[in-house]
């Protein structure tokens, strides 16, 4: 075992039960050590936001960025009603809770962990210079919407752990009405078609090409080369880690169903930001070595830590 072997575990056993089988991901590594977090959560929409504005457009919609603390608005009066309170209400939530998790505590508390010798694939040197390079020809081409990052507003709570951002250029794309297109098959995916402007890369069965909306700095996505359902397990956790530990700048996102993304085609969203949920104050459930696995501490949403140095 290791640390994939430990992740994809416990996202299996989160996956197989109602109250935690939309899961998040986000794999990040720094200083040599890597990081996946695991947020498990049983809805969609906030209460809150849905009482108070009676509209499906007007909400936040948490994906793995908000779970881990960078909450993305694309409305204004969203983004003012937006302030600690009121968002920590939300994302707690939607995030499964201390006593839907209790069947992973047992779990590791018989089971716990096993560390053990584990092989990556390393022999990317070239990957981060690939993937700066696509980032700044999309800007230059006008395929990434630059100004998705100029227009921006920002706010933070709770010395960091939260982020706010009024990201008005993306409203087009995260609508209720475009969200239902793509369910229903109504709408084109981007991904299996060509936009004037978009330069790819091919890397380890995937295709990396720059977000043209994006709301953090290089934000790229990761395509599968099938046009396959969003899903996640060990194998793509592999596919996560190899892409951190070849381009250690970046972290790596999972968004799982349901959820405003394309979830007809699996693919990951990667960037240079650093989330709040990587500063959070952590516990530790278990240990093996150099492996470990954590809770997050007074953040607020729930959240599975593994950690390893590399």
């Amino acid at each position: 075992m290791g640390f994939i072997e430990t992740a994809g575990n416990l996202v299996e056993l989160l996956l197989g039960n109602e109250k935690t089988k939309i899961i998040n991901v986000i794999v990040a590594y720094r200083n040599q050590r890597l990081r996946a977090f695991l947020f498990p959560r049983w809805t969609r929409l906030p209460i809150n936001y849905v009482k108070h504005f009676q509209d499906k457009d007007k909400t936040i919609k948490p994906g793995s960025s908000e779970m881990a603390g960078l909450i993305v608005t694309v409305d204004k009066e969203v983004f003012e009603f937006s302030e600690a309170q009121n968002v920590r209400e939300a994302l707690d939530y939607v995030s499964s809770s201390e006593e839907d998790l209790e069947f992973v505590y047992a779990y590791l508390n018989k089971q716990g962990i096993k560390n053990g010798e584990e092989s990556f694939n390393q022999e990317f040197p070239l990957l981060k210079e690939k993937v700066d390079e696509l980032w700044k020809k999309g800007i230059k081409n006008g395929f990434v919407r630059a100004e998705c990052l100029k227009g921006i507003e920002t706010k933070s709570y709770e010395d960091g752990l939260l982020e706010v951002q009024y990201n008005g250029r993306r409203k087009s794309i995260v609508s209720f009405s475009r969200v239902e297109k793509r369910k229903k098959g109504e709408e084109k995916c981007p991904y299996c078609s060509y936009e004037k402007g978009r330069e790819d890369y091919p890397w380890n069965n995937y295709i990396i090409s720059a977000n043209p909306y994006p709301y953090y700095d290089h934000h790229i996505v990761l395509v599968n080369k099938k046009h396959i359902d969003q899903f996640i397990d060990k194998n793509e956790i592999r596919v996560m880690v190899e892409f951190v530990l070849n381009a250690p700048e970046y972290m790596v996102v999972y968004n799982g169903p349901p959820g405003t993304t394309i979830l007809s085609h699996m693919h990951f969203q990667a960037g240079i930001h650093s989330l709040p949920a990587e500063r959070a104050k952590t516990k530790t459930l278990a240990t093996a070595g150099n492996l470990t696995v954590a809770k997050l501490l007074n953040f607020p949403t729930r959240a599975f830590v593994v950690e390893k140095d590399i």
